[in-house]
C-alpha cells in the first residue's frame, strides 16, 4: 500500500512494510488471500481456480511490534510473486 506513512492503531508509532513468507517444499513464496473456504485438490493441495485472489501486504510497528495485514492488490492465484 503505497499511500504514505502508516501509523500503528495501538500506539501511534511508525509501521514499516514487510511480508511473512509462505514456506514451501524447496523454497518460499509471497503469501496471498483467496476468497472462500479451502477445498482440497489432489494435484495442488488446495483449489484456487475461479477465486478472487489478492497479495498480502504486512506492516509491523517499530515500537510495539503489532502486525497488520492488508489484501488490496488483485493478482493471478498461480502467480509466484504476489
Amino acid at each position: 500500500m503505497a499511500d504514505g506513512q502508516r501509523k500503528c492503531p495501538d500506539c501511534g508509532s511508525e509501521m514499516v512494510e514487510g511480508f511473512i513468507p509462505d514456506k514451501t517444499f524447496g523454497g518460499m513464496l509471497v503469501p496471498r488471500w483467496l476468497r472462500g473456504s479451502p477445498e482440497r485438490s489432489i494435484w495442488t493441495g488446495v483449489k484456487t481456480r475461479k477465486r478472487e485472489c489478492r497479495s498480502i501486504d504486512t506492516y509491523r510497528c517499530v515500537k510495539c511490534g503489532l502486525l497488520k495485514s492488508y489484501a488490496i492488490r488483485s493478482i493471478d492465484p498461480s502467480a509466484f510473486w504476489g
